[in-house]
C-alpha cells in the first residue's frame, strides 16, 4: 500500500489528528492533487486555518490550483506574522506576479535579490519580475549567473530563451531552449520560445508543434494559442486559426498582435464583418496603434469604401509612415483608380520586406493573400 492511501486512511480513522492531516495535505500537493488537498483544507476545524502550518498549506493549494487571488491572503498573514521564510516570500511574490500586481510581487522580493545566484528559485522569480518590466538586459544577466552555477536548472534556461527571444537574439534564443528542451523536453519557456523563433524564421511546423506541444500541458496558455493559430496562417489554413487567435484574443485582451491575426484570419475567410471587429478590438486597446487604423482601412478598401479607406490609410500613415496594413489598403485604392503597376509594386515590395519569397510560406497561403489584397472573393 502507497503512503498516500495510507494517510488517506489513516486521516478517515482520525480526522482530529493535525499532523496527520497536515501530511495528507502535503502528499496530495506532491501527487498533483491539488483539489482535493483543497477540500482537506477547507473541512479542517477552523481553529487550525489560522496557524502558519495551514496558512502555509492553504497557499501552497491555491496556488497548485492557479487560483492566485486566494493563495494571496494566507500568505500575507504569514508575513504579518512574521514569518518571512524563503518558501512563503517566494510564493508570496508569485501570487503577486501571477495577479498582476508587479510592484508587490518586487517589494517581497526586494531582500532576497542579493541572493538571486545561491537561491535560483529566488533570482527566477526576480527574472520574471523584471521580464514584466521589460528590462530584459538586467532578466538575462540574473539568469546567466543562475545557469552559470546551476547548468541543470532547465527552468532557467528556458526562461533565459524566452527573454532572448523577446531581445531579438535568435542564436542565443535557440541555444538557450535547446538546453532547456535537453533537460526538460516539455519546459514551458523553451517551447514557447521555439515556437516564436519557427515563426520568425517562417518555419510554420516547427512553430506549430512546439506551440501545440505546450498547449498540451497549458490549454488557455495565450502567447501558445496565438502562436500556433499564426503558425496555421503560415501554413494557409485561415478556418483552423480562428479558433485557436479567437481564444488567444480572451486570453491576451491587451496583445495587439492577437488581433491583428485574427482580423488576418477573417479577411482571408471573407468575413470583413469579423476582420473589422477584431482590428476595431485592437483600436480600443491603444488608439494610437497606426497599424490597428491600418487594418479598418484595409477593411473598408476591400468592401470598396475608398473615400473612408483613404481617410483611415492618412491617419494611420500619420501614426506610422510604414505601416503595413495601410500600404495593403493604399494599393487597393491604387487598383480602383487604374493605377495597377504601383498598387503591385506596393504589395510586392511588402511581401518582400518580411521574406516571403525566401521564407517558404506555402504557396497556397501566397496566393490567397494576394487574391484578398486584389479584392477578390470579397463578402
Amino acid at each position: 500500500m502507497d503512503r498516500l492511501t495510507q494517510l488517506r486512511g489513516f486521516h478517515l480513522q482520525d480526522p482530529g489528528n493535525e499532523q496527520l492531516t497536515i501530511d495528507l495535505i502535503d502528499a496530495l500537493l506532491a501527487a498533483g492533487l491539488a483539489d482535493e488537498a483543497q477540500r482537506v483544507v477547507d473541512g479542517s476545524p477552523d481553529a487550525w486555518l489560522v496557524s502558519p502550518e495551514f496558512l502555509f498549506r492553504a497557499g501552497r493549494c491555491a496556488l497548485a490550483r492557479a487560483d492566485y487571488a486566494a493563495a494571496l491572503d494566507p500568505l500575507r498573514m504569514m508575513v504579518n506574522l512574521g514569518i518571512e521564510e524563503p518558501g512563503v516570500c517566494h510564493d508570496l511574490a508569485y501570487a503577486q506576479l501571477a495577479s498582476g500586481d508587479v510592484d508587490g510581487a518586487e517589494k517581497t522580493l526586494a531582500n532576497w535579490v542579493p541572493r538571486s545566484v545561491a537561491m535560483p528559485s529566488m533570482g527566477l522569480l526576480h527574472s520574471r519580475v523584471l521580464y514584466h518590466r521589460r528590462r530584459y538586459d538586467d532578466a538575462v544577466l540574473i539568469l546567466r549567473a543562475i545557469v552559470e552555477e546551476h547548468p541543470d536548472l532547465g527552468e532557467a534556461w528556458g526562461l533565459l530563451a524566452m527573454i532572448e527571444t523577446d531581445r531579438a537574439d535568435a542564436e542565443a534564443a535557440a541555444f538557450a531552449a535547446g538546453r532547456a528542451l535537453a533537460l526538460s523536453p516539455n519546459q514551458p519557456d523553451a517551447l514557447a520560445a521555439s515556437g516564436t523563433l519557427g515563426l520568425m524564421r517562417f518555419d510554420a511546423e516547427a512553430a506549430y508543434t512546439a506551440f501545440t506541444r505546450l498547449l498540451l500541458t497549458q490549454p488557455h496558455n495565450g502567447r501558445a494559442l496565438a502562436g500556433a493559430g499564426e503558425a496555421m496562417l503560415l501554413k494557409g489554413d485561415s478556418q483552423g486559426a480562428r479558433p485557436l487567435l479567437q481564444k488567444a484574443s480572451l486570453a491576451m485582451p491587451e496583445h495587439l498582435g492577437t488581433w491583428h491575426a485574427l482580423a488576418w484570419s477573417a479577411l482571408l475567410e471573407g468575413d470583413l464583418a469579423s476582420a473589422q471587429a477584431a482590428f476595431t478590438s485592437a483600436l480600443v486597446a491603444d488608439r494610437n496603434f497606426g497599424e490597428s487604423h491600418g487594418g479598418v482601412a484595409l477593411v473598408h478598401a476591400v468592401r470598396g469604401e475608398f473615400d473612408e479607406a483613404r481617410q483611415g490609410v492618412r491617419v494611420a500613415m500619420r501614426l506610422d509612415a510604414g505601416g503595413r496594413n495601410a500600404r495593403y489598403a493604399q494599393s487597393l485604392i491604387w487598383r480602383s483608380e487604374g493605377r495597377e503597376r504601383e498598387a503591385e509594386a506596393m504589395v510586392d515590395g511588402i511581401l518582400a520586406e518580411v521574406g516571403i519569397a525566401a521564407s517558404g510560406r506555402p504557396t497556397e497561403f501566397i496566393a490567397r493573400l494576394q487574391a484578398r489584397m486584389a479584392g477578390q472573393g470579397d463578402a
